[in-house]
């Protein structure tokens, strides 16, 4: 056997195991081609139901939302309301607590000192004198 002989069939062997290679290669595509088509197929006969579900769900948020913004309308007067009259007790107590500070609480003691006093003066002339 000659060299180029030799060259020759080396070459050979190596294309023979690149088209073995090639050859498996394109098969395994095959089958990820024809596992892509499986489930392309499922998403696409899926697909509807799942937009038509989310449709609804979408239309069933939108009707709440309605009614939680109709209802908050409703009770915002109301909810006004309240705040105005809680403002105004806010303020009258700001007015009774500026007015009343100093003057009441010595008001309230110069009449329980009156009280007093004339529950002891009281007591002292209902008791029977003794003459000794």
């Amino acid at each position: 056997m000659q060299p180029l002989d030799i060259n020759v069939a080396v070459l050979s062997i190596v294309f023979l195991l690149i088209a073995v290679l090639f050859i498996s290669s394109l098969k395994e595509f095959w089958r990820t081609a024809k596992s892509i088509t499986a489930t392309l197929h499922m998403l696409n006969e899926s697909l509807p139901g799942t937009l038509r579900n989310l449709e609804e769900i979408t239309t069933n948020i939108n009707m709440a939302t309605l009614t939680v913004k109709n209802h908050i309308e409703d009770l915002t007067p109301a909810v006004e309301g309240i705040k105005g009259i809680l403002e105004m007790f806010l303020e009258l107590g700001h007015v009774v607590r500026a007015g009343i500070r100093h003057p009441f609480f010595k008001t309230v003691n110069t009449i329980t000192a009156v009280v007093k006093g004339g529950r002891a003066f009281l007591d002292v002339y209902r008791t029977p004198k003794s003459l000794g």
